[in-house]
Protein backbone atom coordinates (compact mmCIF):
# COMPACT_ATOMS: atom_id res chain seq x y z
CA UNK A 1 0.00 0.00 0.00
CA UNK A 2 1.81 3.38 -0.95
CA UNK A 3 2.16 5.76 2.19
CA UNK A 4 0.57 9.31 1.94
CA UNK A 5 -2.34 8.86 -1.02
CA UNK A 6 -4.88 8.74 1.40
CA UNK A 7 -6.47 11.61 2.98
CA UNK A 8 -5.94 12.82 7.13
CA UNK A 9 -9.18 11.88 8.44
CA UNK A 10 -10.14 13.99 11.27
CA UNK A 11 -11.85 12.37 14.41
CA UNK A 12 -13.24 15.87 15.59
CA UNK A 13 -15.44 17.28 12.60
CA UNK A 14 -18.10 19.68 14.30
CA UNK A 15 -21.43 19.87 12.14
CA UNK A 16 -22.76 22.79 12.21
CA UNK A 17 -26.68 23.01 11.26
CA UNK A 18 -28.40 26.23 10.05
CA UNK A 19 -31.11 26.14 12.99
CA UNK A 20 -27.93 26.22 15.63
CA UNK A 21 -27.82 22.51 16.60
CA UNK A 22 -23.78 21.17 16.36
CA UNK A 23 -22.69 17.56 16.81
CA UNK A 24 -18.84 15.77 16.23
CA UNK A 25 -18.47 13.48 13.90
CA UNK A 26 -15.53 11.69 11.53
CA UNK A 27 -14.60 13.41 8.32
CA UNK A 28 -11.47 14.55 6.50
CA UNK A 29 -12.71 18.02 6.83
CA UNK A 30 -12.10 20.04 10.19
CA UNK A 31 -15.92 21.33 10.05
CA UNK A 32 -19.04 21.43 8.12
CA UNK A 33 -22.12 23.40 7.94
CA UNK A 34 -25.23 22.03 6.73
CA UNK A 35 -28.90 23.64 6.23
CA UNK A 36 -30.97 20.89 7.93
CA UNK A 37 -30.15 18.18 10.20
CA UNK A 38 -31.77 15.85 12.29
CA UNK A 39 -32.81 18.17 14.72
CA UNK A 40 -34.77 20.37 12.24
CA UNK A 41 -36.07 17.94 9.62
CA UNK A 42 -39.98 17.02 9.35
CA UNK A 43 -38.94 13.51 8.91
CA UNK A 44 -37.34 13.83 12.65
CA UNK A 45 -39.41 16.37 14.09
CA UNK A 46 -42.89 15.42 12.83
CA UNK A 47 -43.71 19.15 12.12
CA UNK A 48 -44.06 21.14 8.74
CA UNK A 49 -42.05 23.05 8.01
CA UNK A 50 -41.31 25.48 5.32
CA UNK A 51 -37.66 25.54 3.76
CA UNK A 52 -36.34 27.43 1.48
CA UNK A 53 -33.15 26.90 0.16
CA UNK A 54 -31.02 29.51 -1.80
CA UNK A 55 -33.93 31.77 -2.44
CA UNK A 56 -36.01 29.27 -4.75
CA UNK A 57 -38.92 30.71 -4.17
CA UNK A 58 -37.41 34.06 -5.05
CA UNK A 59 -35.57 32.93 -7.78
CA UNK A 60 -39.00 31.50 -9.39
CA UNK A 61 -40.81 34.43 -8.72
CA UNK A 62 -38.15 37.24 -10.67
CA UNK A 63 -38.30 34.55 -13.42
CA UNK A 64 -42.06 34.85 -13.25
CA UNK A 65 -42.38 38.56 -13.23
CA UNK A 66 -39.86 38.66 -16.54
CA UNK A 67 -42.06 36.12 -18.10
CA UNK A 68 -45.18 38.23 -17.68
CA UNK A 69 -43.58 41.78 -18.58
CA UNK A 70 -41.98 39.90 -21.58
CA UNK A 71 -45.28 39.19 -22.86
CA UNK A 72 -47.03 42.47 -21.98
CA UNK A 73 -44.38 43.53 -24.34
CA UNK A 74 -45.16 41.17 -27.30
CA UNK A 75 -48.16 41.98 -27.00
CA UNK A 76 -47.84 46.09 -27.35
CA UNK A 77 -45.94 45.18 -30.46
CA UNK A 78 -48.60 43.04 -31.93
CA UNK A 79 -50.98 45.00 -31.24
CA UNK A 80 -49.04 48.19 -32.67
CA UNK A 81 -48.20 46.05 -35.54
CA UNK A 82 -51.98 45.34 -36.30
CA UNK A 83 -53.17 49.18 -36.28
CA UNK A 84 -50.38 49.35 -39.06
CA UNK A 85 -51.68 46.93 -41.28
CA UNK A 86 -55.38 48.14 -40.31
CA UNK A 87 -54.79 51.63 -41.31
CA UNK A 88 -53.14 50.32 -44.65
CA UNK A 89 -55.19 49.20 -47.90
CA UNK A 90 -55.76 45.75 -48.27
CA UNK A 91 -54.17 43.94 -51.16
CA UNK A 92 -56.66 43.54 -54.06
CA UNK A 93 -56.06 40.33 -56.01
CA UNK A 94 -56.32 40.11 -59.49
CA UNK A 95 -59.67 38.92 -59.94
CA UNK A 96 -61.36 41.86 -57.90
CA UNK A 97 -59.31 44.42 -59.65
CA UNK A 98 -60.51 43.14 -63.15
CA UNK A 99 -63.85 43.41 -61.89
CA UNK A 100 -63.40 47.00 -60.42
CA UNK A 101 -61.89 48.12 -63.99
CA UNK A 102 -64.96 46.63 -65.34
CA UNK A 103 -67.19 48.35 -63.52
CA UNK A 104 -65.51 51.83 -64.14
CA UNK A 105 -65.79 51.02 -67.47
CA UNK A 106 -69.42 50.31 -67.96
CA UNK A 107 -70.53 53.61 -66.00
CA UNK A 108 -67.77 55.60 -68.32
CA UNK A 109 -69.86 54.06 -71.09
CA UNK A 110 -73.35 55.16 -69.72
CA UNK A 111 -72.19 58.53 -68.71
CA UNK A 112 -70.94 58.88 -72.28
CA UNK A 113 -74.27 57.29 -73.36
CA UNK A 114 -76.23 60.01 -71.16
CA UNK A 115 -73.83 62.80 -72.23
CA UNK A 116 -75.49 62.53 -75.92
CA UNK A 117 -78.98 62.66 -75.26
Amino acid sequence: MKKDIHPKLNNKCVVTCACGNTFVTTSTLPSISVEICSACHPFYTGQSKFVDTEGRIEKFSKRLKLASEKKLKADAIKKSKKKKTTGETKEVSLKEMLRKAKAEEEKNKKAKVSEEK
